[in-house]
């Protein structure tokens, strides 16, 4: 079955390359748009999250968010069938002088990464130094060679969570590679506020940076009309340090959150709004998120 599904895999990415980009852009465009209408559930999670955050809206300006949000998604999967090309031609870093001069001057660097516009454009930084993320193994294992070969041609280790994650990235760290790890998602960790509603959130690159003593950033992507993408990087976020190391961990995650609220904010149709953030699944009504 793996064999089979890799098959698929490989023949409609052929297909795909086939044609010219900005025609596997559209092609993207109206599979996001299918997504939207033909996946009830995550229709329905993504407008309840997206009334949590910004009850101010119309039900309309919520939906056509919704709608951008599906499409920008579904470009950035697509992008990753030739995204060592597409990094090449299409992605700007922008503020990178200052993630290289907190490079140079204290060696490695940790980056809170946000699931916004093309995700991984932000591997764009591997041209200059190596980038270790991790991530889950695929269920299909020729898959999962497949994206780990490629993202190592892109000068970034893939690590795979498992019982020996920890070691293997301490090993990274020690060397002074760049750690970045997605951190706006619903994960084991650290009881936050999140556009004013409670949730869980990852805590592993604030551990990260204040075990080690790393500079944190914050890394994300803003995907334009044209198909090309931004990269940005914030300032140096400023951890608070105290006698616990418990409370900080709590501390400096709640102002990363704060700082990605802000930026999705300013680019909301740019967010992965489809994922279950503050599992308002069970509570969803339509009569709620239409109004």
């Amino acid at each position: 079955m793996y064999k089979l599904q890799y098959f698929i895999f490989k023949v409609v990415r052929h297909l795909l390359l086939l044609c010219p980009e900005k025609t596997r852009f559209k092609f993207a465009e109206n599979l996001g748009v299918l997504g939207y209408y033909l996946i009830k559930k995550r229709r329905w999670i993504a407008l309840a999250n997206l009334k949590l955050a910004f009850p101010d809206k119309t039900f309309e300006e919520r939906r056509k968010i919704a709608i951008e949000s599906y499409k920008i998604m579904a470009k950035a999967f697509i992008s990753t069938l030739w995204f060592e090309d597409y990094l090449k031609t299409n992605v700007a870093l922008e503020d990178f002088q200052r993630v290289t001069e907190l490079k140079q001057s204290r060696g490695g660097l940790a980056v809170a990464l946000i699931h916004m516009g093309n995700m991984e454009a932000n591997l764009k930084a591997g041209e200059k130094y190596k980038t270790v993320t991790v991530a889950k193994a695929q269920r299909n294992p020729y898959i999962d060679k497949f994206i780990t070969e490629s993202r190592q041609k892109l000068n970034v280790t893939l690590l795979k969570k498992s019982k020996q994650t920890s070691r293997e990235l301490l090993e990274e760290i020690e060397n002074q590679n760049m750690v970045a790890l997605f951190t706006d998602h619903r994960d084991k960790g650290s009881t936050v506020r999140f556009f004013g509603e409670e949730t869980v959130s990852p805590t592993g690159i604030v551990n990260v940076a204040l075990k080690h003593n790393l500079p944190l950033v914050i890394g994300y992507n803003v995907m334009h009309g044209d198909n090309t993408c931004t990269t940005y990087f914030t300032k140096e976020i400023e951890l608070v340090r105290s006698n616990s190391f418990k409370d900080d961990v709590k501390a400096n995650t709640q102002i990363v959150i704060d700082t990605i609220e802000g930026i999705i904010k300013n680019h909301p149709n740019q967010w992965m709004w489809f994922h279950d953030r503050w599992k308002l699944s069970k509570k969803i009504k339509k009569e709620d998120i239409n109004s």
